[in-house]
């Protein structure tokens, strides 16, 4: 394997990407990606200075940074799991960005590691989110002594966490490969990563806990999670480091070995609901959308979390729902085909209404056997009924997120902007009514006004982008 190839085909995938984010949908405009940068920014840097405030508020000068450290330090592996797993099931069908390496003169070992290589830049990205502000803000409170602990306790964790899993990830697909089912890695991979935060989140509370009655106690807490910080706190940093480096030269070139030589394409869509359903234009929406990838993966994971949740006796409103209301996401790109033929063409609102209903059939069928169980358990309906109403809406915004980002082509990055930015808005939405505390009847009535606005725009934007197929605007 060469290594300048891998990093060629690193900085090509990188370079694809980006001129793919900032050139199609609403980033099309420079004005809009000079508001979504700016938007990215700012929402990192409030959630640094609120961190700060809360931890120099509550835990500054408490001596209780040390316990906190150990808590991160339980659920950095958690953590880089999620985020391991977002990135995986969304580049799982990004073939579209393999592709432009198969005319390459590159072998499938490399490409395969120059796409690992891009998964965990992603991955390191998502990890900084969640614990950046958190390691700058104990930092600037307890000053540069705090650096080794920080280190060791949440970011050289995470680097072992990651490789760990990139080695069962490829030891998944090899095995895989040898039962001749690696078409279906699409649909095995996300419910075994799901079948792996629905272990390790109770482990996580229990060392948790464990971690606390031992800092109550006085007692010294001892587990695998926290050996670099044992390390660093017994030995020294540089020791730790050592440890680091030699645990990743173990690990890499077992990934690089165990990584599969030949490419088997995914399945993209699976034969489920009978084709008769695509004698209506509504029927052929729904059968997109229940066949579709996404919606396989996502109906898996709540499988995977109500089983998780009954046996855990969680009683829990049914907030897994959410997760089949991002199918809205790729609701407008992979039902782009219908539009662009003579049968199917239809009024822009008309294709709008079968976006959206398809999309409640499907929370439908989903949610009322999810509700069911919930119900089961001993959660009121009244509690579901929310959950209910966000999933609705939610509907709505991901509509829109797929009309303004649109992932063509396999390209699910700008989804993750798409996302990232309309919680942003959403939250300063929700931030601005809990601080102004209106009657519930007001918050409601705005609410469904700006559903309403949202509901325009993305009819607006369909019109526009059926115009630019047609050519009769410019992209």
């Amino acid at each position: 394997m060469r290594v300048k190839s891998v990093v060629l085909l690193f900085r090509l995938f990188w370079l694809f990407i980006v001129r793919r984010v900032l050139g199609r949908g609403l980033l099309a405009s420079p004005a809009a990606r000079l508001s979504a940068i700016f938007l990215l920014v700012a929402a990192f840097a409030g959630f640094n200075v609120l961190s700060y405030v809360v931890i120099r508020q509550y835990l500054g000068g408490t001596g209780l940074l040390e316990p906190v450290l150990l808590f991160a330090n339980a659920s950095v592996g958690f953590w880089v799991l999620i985020a391991y797993t977002l990135i995986r099931v969304l580049f799982m069908k990004a073939d579209e960005l393999l592709k432009l390496s198969f005319n390459l003169p590159v072998t499938n070992k490399e490409r395969t590691m120059a796409f690992a290589l891009f998964e965990s830049s992603l991955v390191l990205l998502m990890t900084l989110l969640v614990f950046g502000a958190f390691s700058i803000s104990t930092v600037l409170i307890e000053g540069t002594d705090y650096i080794p602990r920080v280190l060791a306790s949440v970011w050289f964790p995470a680097i072992s966490t990651y490789l760990l899993l990139s080695l069962g990830y490829y030891l998944l697909e090899r095995g895989l490969q040898a039962l001749r089912i690696a078409r279906l890695r699409g649909l095995v991979v996300p419910m075994v990563l799901a079948l792996g935060l629905a272990v390790a989140f109770p482990q996580t509370n229990e060392q948790s806990s464990q971690i606390a009655e031992s800092y109550v106690f006085g007692r010294d807490y001892n587990a695998p999670v926290l050996l670099y910080a044992k390390l660093q706190e017994d030995v020294g940093l540089w020791f730790s480091i050592l440890v680091l480096l030699t645990t990743s030269a173990a690990l890499i070139p077992a990934i690089v070995a165990i990584a599969p030589r030949n490419y088997v394409p995914m399945r993209r869509f699976f034969a489920f609901l009978p084709s008769r359903l695509a004698g209506s234009k509504f029927g052929v929406y729904l059968l997109v959308l229940f066949r579709s990838f996404e919606t396989m993966v996502a109906v898996s994971f709540i499988i995977i979390y109500s089983v998780f949740a009954w046996f855990e006796h969680l009683v829990l409103p049914p907030y897994a729902l959410a997760l089949i209301t991002f199918q809205g996401v790729y609701a407008f790109s992979n039902s782009e085909p219908l539009r662009r033929m003579v049968t199917y063409p239809g009024r822009t609102v008309a294709n709008y209404l079968r976006l959206v209903g398809s999309q409640g059939v499907l929370l439908m069928v989903v949610g009322i056997p999810v509700v069911t169980i919930s119900v089961a358990q001993r959660v009121s309906f009244e509690a579901c009924l929310p959950v209910l109403g966000f999933c609705l809406s939610n509907i709505l915004i991901s509509t829109l997120v797929g009309i303004a980002f649109p992932p063509e082509k396999g390209n699910p990055f700008t989804v993750i902007i798409g996302v990232l930015l309309t919680m942003i808005v959403v939250m300063i939405v929700a931030l601005g009514l809990n601080v102004f505390n209106f009657d519930p009847i007001i918050s409601a009535a705005i609410f469904a006004a700006l559903n309403l606005l949202v509901v325009f725009y993305s009819i607006l934007g369909m019109r526009r982008m059926e115009r630019i197929a047609r050519h009769e605007v410019a992209a």
